[in-house]
């Protein structure tokens, strides 16, 4: 399934029915169950808990809790009355009880996820423990609150990973999804992080590059969805502290080598050098009009990565205002990206520079109406 249809599944079962997502690692397993908690607390309007228990990290102890003598305690039984199945209260004396541990979910009307991932990472006994909680949503007598649900992941390849096979009477109790995540859903989920704009054309151009190939070799670096997030936060940090690795080819095969592994990171290097063409914010402010042309075939991703080099750099200069020709430069700029995106601009040019954009919005009355325009009159310059 992918990302779409994973959480249509997730969404539309019953109470009570278990989940278990297998597929590569770095695919976005966890990420996707996070978003759709994150989305069923928007849709609930109430929060909307989510418990990450990485079994291979607990013993069974750690999950059942620890034993405390108690001289009363009121026991939850089930029993058949009159044909029909029942809860029934009654005081024992002098018993030993297992205290709930820390992450067990104790609100009988809270909502939520219990998430287990790395499942076949756990023990033999840890994976004994979750037979009951995944198909009875019950740990040593202590039930699951009702709106909540049990989901898992795990990777499934037993030639490449350290991982142990399920017991099939484990595997029995879930229902299997096979993470199929696409590109095109990757690189939407991209354009909203806000992934560096040559990494969104690089996968664009090359999709196959996202993901860890079928056959890998043990110890050797690959690309997945994640390390390229993660390589696109490198190059964004450095960036906004003034060292940007695109601008030291050699140093980006080192920096990407290490998290896409070096035959991707030499491919992409060379898609850097010979077809992505980066600007830095002076050029943009200063030699607009030459630029123009080529900023017109940009989409709003382009457009979004320049909106924050030219913010961050307006910021540490610190500048109170842009001078005649880059104001007019600026000015350029934001009527030729898609109008939301200048709205987007102009909230954070507002937001970290409001010295500089106070002056530039008041420079000329056609900046002003432009401005105006994109947002109302009460939002422009708040």
């Amino acid at each position: 399934m992918n990302i779409e249809e994973t959480k249509r599944t997730i969404r539309g079962l019953p109470p009570r029915h278990s989940v278990l997502l297998e597929g590569r690692h770095g695919l976005g397993k966890s990420q996707v169950v996070a978003q759709i908690a994150a989305e069923q607390s928007s849709r609930l309007h109430k929060p909307f808990g989510f418990i990450d228990i990485r079994l291979g990290q607990y013993e069974v102890g750690d999950l059942i809790g620890i034993p405390r003598a108690r001289d009363k305690y009121t026991v939850t039984q089930n029993v058949f009355s009159e044909g029909s199945l029942k809860s029934q209260d009654t005081i024992a004396e002098n018993v030993t009880v297992h205290d709930l541990p820390l992450w067990f979910p104790r609100d009988p009307n809270s909502y939520g996820f219990m998430f287990f991932d790395e499942l076949n990472r756990g023990s033999r006994d840890t994976q004994q423990w979750a037979m009951q909680i995944v198909l009875d949503y019950k740990s040593n007598f202590h039930e699951v609150p009702i709106n909540w649900r049990v989901i898992a992941a795990c990777n499934d390849d037993q030639d490449i990973y350290s991982i142990l096979a399920l017991d099939p009477a484990l595997y029995d109790r879930f229902l299997i999804i096979k993470f199929a995540p696409t590109v095109p859903e990757w690189l939407k989920y991209a354009e909203k992080y806000g992934v560096h704009d040559a990494i969104i054309k690089y996968i664009t151009k090359f999709p196959t590059d996202l993901d860890v190939p079928d056959r890998i070799d043990s110890g050797k670096r690959y690309p997945s969805r994640r390390s390229w997030i993660k390589l696109s936060d490198m190059i964004n940090h450095m960036a906004s502290e003034g060292d940007d690795p695109l601008a030291d080819l050699d140093y980006l095969i080192l920096l990407a080598g290490g998290l896409v592994g070096m035959t991707i990171a030499v491919n992409f290097t060379e898609f850097i050098k010979k077809e992505y063409k980066v600007y830095s914010a002076e050029e943009i402010l200063n030699n607009f009009p030459k630029l123009e042309e080529d900023f017109k075939k940009m989409i709003a991703t382009d457009f979004t990565f320049y909106n924050k080099i030219i913010v961050q750099y307006i910021k540490k200069s610190g500048a109170q205002k842009l001078n005649v020709k880059q104001s007019a430069n600026l000015f350029s700029f934001v009527k030729v990206m898609p109008k939301e995106t200048a709205a987007g601009f102009w909230s954070a040019f507002r937001t970290d520079c409001p010295k500089a954009s106070a002056t530039w919005f008041n420079s000329s009355t056609e900046i002003t109406t432009y401005i105006r325009g994109l947002l109302s009159k009460a939002d422009s310059m708040k």
